[in-house]
């Protein structure tokens, strides 16, 4: 009796040691290279390599965040030019306006370019946006069409300049106009950045081959 107690609880023994470890399920580690986009940062794609054609879409920033009590929002741009030449650059804005007061003094959006050193390249203005059209709640979208000069090599900021009607605050970042829209105004510089691009060096042609004499 004791001999074949022995040999069972051996057999059980062994059983334990030999039996397999149940599997663990790991998550997989998120890829620190890949980055985590915002839902409520600008959302913007690109296609094309020297034809850009540049579309964006915005969120409305909280009311506490916002510098002025007229709180007029950036929805949608799209912008459309060659980086490689001299072209035609169409814009369109669409705005929409979520406060009551009606908007009285006209100011002229300009359209601003600058490269990564902070060097301004293009500040035209646009002259179809006009902010006192906008009522509450309604979206309107504005096109203008502007000349824009070739581009070298190298990544740029796409902004809107809206300053002071009063010439003498017209260059004071402190009396611009600030956009509502996330991830937009630049209260430091009184721009509202919107988009960037990068600009890639043309193509050289080859140099045509040598005719034998």
């Amino acid at each position: 009796m004791n001999t074949r107690m022995s040999i069972t609880v051996l057999a059980i023994a062994q059983s334990l040691l030999f039996a397999p470890a149940p599997a663990s399920v790991l998550a997989a580690p998120a890829d620190p290279a890949v980055p985590q986009a915002s839902a409520s940062a600008p959302q913007c794609s690109t296609m094309g390599t020297s034809e850009l054609t540049i579309t964006c879409s915005y969120m409305a920033a909280s009311p506490a965040d916002s510098r002025s009590a007229q709180r007029i929002i950036l929805n949608r741009a799209v912008l459309s030019f060659n980086t490689s030449d001299e072209s035609q650059m169409r814009v369109e804005l669409t705005f929409s306006k979520d406060s009551g007061s009606k908007i009285a003094d006209r100011r002229t959006v300009y359209l601003a370019i600058d490269d990564a050193k902070g060097q301004n390249h293009v500040r035209r203005p646009l002259p179809h946006v006009d902010f006192t059209k906008l009522e509450p709640g309604k979206p309107v979208t504005f096109q203008d069409t502007l000349l824009a000069p070739a581009f070298s090599s190298g990544t740029y900021f796409v902004s809107l300049w809206i300053p002071a009607t009063d010439p003498a605050s017209k260059f004071d970042p402190a009396h611009n106009f600030i956009l509502s829209s996330i991830g937009v105004p630049d209260p430091a510089t009184g721009l509202n950045q919107i988009a960037k691009f990068t600009a890639k060096a043309p193509k050289r042609r080859g140099s045509a081959p040598k005719q034998d004499p």
